[in-house]
């Protein structure tokens, strides 16, 4: 019989230890330490540059720079890495007023100076020229060809002229990309919106997902032909444990570097699975993972590949900043099919197809419902999902529905876990 066992679940920026009924796992990784010191690690990897030269020899003699860094949504030391990155290209001849920091929204709503000072430091972003990425202006984005695949390569004006392009990032588990970081700051950081469609619709789009996956996946190998066409000279990008601790830093090459931190991710978010449960308790991680339903979705990603079709998922995700654009659209469906059909007729659309078709796609094969959400009851309910209080709640819920003897696992963070199953529930 499974056992029973207190078990810390991330909700927001809170942990909550919720004991679990007939537990048969928590799927965690297995602990990699932290470096000591952030700026230490950014350093050496700056030093010891992968495939490439130093930033400052490649920034000798130029006159500007652009630097890609993340929004608000993606957790890394993005404040240290612009620091150590502008003193070699200070020391390289070009100042702070050339070096321009390009904040890569993708189709992601647009942050606040004040939110990104919370992360990166209001002095910091005094230094430096802050230019907003806006896929839907025609003006701020250029057309720099095609790649093999058909997908045309229009990005940021600003990153395209610069004279040195630099892009950092985060090496992490992604459910289409394989793994985030690299390339994919310029497709879809800073891509157009028309860039952004072809390269986010079928079939570019993987259509199982596929985390951890790189052999064959076109959606990957679009993204980095498009990032070689931008002509990115140099990447810094971090890699971190659960605990949101940078294990290692890699820098220079866009893929021989990127290649060596996936390996090292690959390593630290792989995690067996014993069997198939009938309930699986998932959270993307904490704030900002759940920072609203479309960031939370990724969890539910995760929790496809290990679920039974018919299974029950409980989603803990606190969504402060509401459902997004996926929410509207699921509101305003008449059933989830719609939106699914939708997605394979039209593919994405500025409105947030995407998301709201893989929210579509979950609530039609599973049993979904939130845990410890700010979106109010009633427009869950709206968008085809139930939602509780607590996760104790939404588990006494699952079991009236599955089962007393109802089998249980847990994934504290489901947006980057690798899952692999070992077996399924009866051999």
């Amino acid at each position: 019989m499974p056992e029973s066992r207190v078990v810390e679940i991330p909700i927001g920026d809170r942990r909550f230890s919720v004991p679990i009924p007939n537990l048969i796992g928590v799927a965690e990784p297995e602990h990699t330490p932290g470096v000591p010191d952030k700026r230490e690690e950014i350093i050496r990897a700056l030093e010891a540059p992968i495939g490439s030269p130093k930033l400052e020899e490649l920034a000798r003699g130029k006159h500007s720079a652009a630097i890609v860094i993340n929004d608000i949504t993606r957790p890394y030391p993005g404040g240290l890495m612009v620091e150590e990155l502008a003193r070699r290209l200070n020391a390289a001849g070009i100042p702070d007023e050339r070096i321009s920091l390009i904040v890569a929204y993708g189709m992601h709503r647009p942050n606040t100076m004040e939110e990104l000072g919370e992360k990166y430091g209001a002095g910091l972003l005094r230094r430096f020229p802050i230019v907003h990425h806006n896929a839907s202006d025609p003006e701020k984005n250029l057309l720099l060809g095609y790649t093999e695949g058909g997908v045309e390569v229009c990005i940021n004006r600003s990153f395209a002229q610069a004279e040195v392009r630099i892009v950092t990032g985060c090496i992490a588990p992604h459910q289409f990309a394989g793994f985030s970081g690299g390339r994919k700051s310029v497709l879809p950081g800073i891509a157009s919106l028309e860039t952004i469609r072809r390269h986010h619709s079928f079939p570019i789009r993987p259509e199982a997902i596929s985390l951890g996956l790189l052999e064959g996946n076109r959606f990957h190998k679009e993204s980095l032909a498009a990032a070689r066409i931008a002509k990115v000279d140099f990447i810094l990008n971090a890699v971190e444990n659960t605990g949101r601790e940078l294990v290692r830093c890699v820098a220079g090459d866009l893929e021989e570097a990127w290649l060596a931190g996936v390996e090292i991710s690959r390593k630290i978010w792989t995690v067996a699975i014993p069997e198939r449960p009938d309930i699986v308790v998932v959270s993307p991680g904490g704030y900002p993972r759940d920072f609203d339903l479309h960031q939370s979705q990724k969890a539910l990603g995760c929790a496809e590949m290990v679920c039974p079709d018919g299974g029950g998922v409980i989603l803990c995700a606190r969504c402060m900043d509401g459902a997004g654009k996926p929410g509207k659209l699921l509101r305003e469906a008449k059933a989830p099919q719609e939106l699914i059909d939708r997605f394979l007729r039209n593919g994405l659309e500025p409105s947030g197809t995407g998301k709201a078709y893989m929210l579509a796609r979950s609530v039609t094969k599973f049993h979904v419902v939130l845990a410890g959400s700010a979106i109010p009851g009633g427009a869950l309910r709206e968008m085809f999902l139930d939602g509780y209080g607590t996760v104790e709640q939404a588990l006494a819920h699952m079991l009236e529905r599955y089962g007393q003897d109802a089998r249980v696992l847990v994934i504290p963070n489901a947006s980057e876990i690798i899952p692999v199953v070992e077996q399924k529930k009866g051999g």
